[in-house]
């Protein structure tokens, strides 16, 4: 007999987008963005913007056309070539991105364990705890969308505290004296700036990624799509700004765990400890919850005849099992070849470099849903409001391109011109075996 795997429902499913998002994208961005100042302010409200258009493509996709795989099925309807490189794309994003979580939320574990902050050691921590979120992945989606939810609740206290609480130290003065250290022009500060608050909003298609995981998905995946992306955007943007006038820059862009060293500034340094086991579970919690989406976004490429047949073979509760662990030893020999290239780099600047890696590889993910929710709605006067949100969403996409550094953009543009002809190379072998079989 065989048994349906357990769905997901709204809540859990509202906590896996926020929780993708705010597990993973804030526990270190203060820090990051206090290299850039207060200036930052512009580039969240671009984000924000951006990010709800965004939600509100993929939203009115999960509704009117709702798709397992999300945006790996909503750029192939567009065109199979796209449909090849955004699955080749999307995929690469997820785990690269991982790696960035896993090794923020070993970043804060240094807090008790000073010796992370060494190179080996922190690779070693977090290849073990990518393993162990391997784990749980292959117990089926319910677990993973628990612990995401349990997550998001522990990441919850320390920011929301920050974002209320925390104004009774904010200082105007500091704010202002922290309002562009990057040495650059404001304009072109919150340009670059987009590129670091983009990745915090990075998971905005997790509900329509894991259709085939959701309850009802036709309600349930344009619901936690919005909601998911506001309460995420409200909390960065309130949380990062308090910060902002609180301590100085340097202070702040030195700091593995700036949640922790703000909500020691309002308890004592008892909370810091506190805090950072907060911080890094809910990290580790995304982690988990982002694995199930590689596993996810493998199986679709598989079933599109874009990636071998094995990564799209599921067990009894649905997992793409084979898939994920493949995944995870990619993971595992990433982490170790970064160590040894990059080796006494810190958090924040391997976080800095792996993040504008992931982001960029997802932005083009992004502007082929936008393109898919125009060819699939046209340009009508009942789509006004969808038109408007792809047209946003897809300027959101290019101003995160234009704010990238040279080296990774250009990058990014060789690997997705190698992927199509990769595409076309599959095309003409197709081809050739088509006209063999008429022969």
């Amino acid at each position: 007999m065989t048994t349906t795997p357990k769905k997901i429902g709204l809540l859990a499913c509202i906590g896996v987008v926020a929780g993708n998002m705010m597990g993973s994208g804030i526990a270190l961005l203060p820090a990051n963005l206090a290299k850039i100042g207060s200036v930052s302010i512009w580039s969240w409200v671009i984000c924000m913007f951006g990010a709800m258009c965004l939600a509100y493509v993929y939203a009115r996709l999960g509704t009117v056309n709702p798709q397992q795989g999300g945006p790996i099925a909503y750029a192939g309807e567009v065109s199979p070539a796209f449909g090849f490189q955004t699955g080749v794309l999307y995929y690469h994003a997820n785990w690269i991105g991982n790696l960035a979580i896993a090794i923020t939320g070993v970043a804060y574990m240094s807090t008790f364990f000073p010796i992370l902050n060494q190179p080996w050691p922190a690779t070693i921590a977090s290849v073990a705890i990518v393993w162990i979120f391997t784990f749980v992945n292959l117990m089926g989606g319910t677990w993973v969308s628990r612990l995401t939810s349990l997550g998001l609740v522990l990441i919850l206290i320390p920011v929301v505290l920050t974002a209320t609480v925390d104004w009774g130290w904010f200082d105007v003065h500091t704010y202002m004296a922290n309002w562009n250290t990057s040495g650059k022009s404001d304009s072109s500060a919150t340009v670059s700036a987009v590129i670091l608050c983009l990745w915090a909003f990075v998971g905005v298609e997790s509900a329509s990624v894991s259709t085939g995981l959701v309850d009802n998905p036709k309600r349930t995946v344009p619901l936690a799509t919005m909601l998911g992306t506001g309460l995420a955007g409200l909390v960065y943007i309130s949380s990062t700004q308090v910060i902002g006038g609180m301590f100085p820059a340097k202070d702040m862009a030195a700091s593995g765990a700036p949640f922790a060293l703000a909500t020691s500034h309002m308890f004592g340094n008892w909370a810091t400890p506190l805090v950072s086991a907060f911080a890094a579970f809910a990290c580790f919690t995304s982690l988990g919850s982002w694995m199930m989406l590689v596993g996810e976004a493998g199986r679709r490429a598989a079933a599109d005849g874009n990636f071998p047949a094995i990564y799209g073979k599921t067990d009894k509760n649905g997992v793409a099992r084979v898939g994920l662990l493949l995944a995870s030893v990619k993971m595992t020999a990433l982490l170790v070849l970064l160590n040894v290239f990059v080796g006494t780099a810190n958090a924040s600047g391997l976080f800095n470099q792996l993040t504008a890696i992931a982001v960029l590889l997802t932005l083009l993910p992004y502007f082929y849903s936008c393109v898919n929710l125009i060819r699939f709605e046209g340009v009508t006067g009942k789509s006004v409001i969808s038109l408007i949100a792809c047209v946003v969403g897809g300027a959101f996409c290019l101003v995160g391109l234009a704010g990238a550094d040279a080296t990774p953009l250009m990058g990014t543009f060789i690997v997705s011109l190698i992927i199509l002809m990769f595409y076309a190379r599959k095309m003409g072998q197709r081809q050739a075996a088509g006209a063999s079989a008429s022969a």
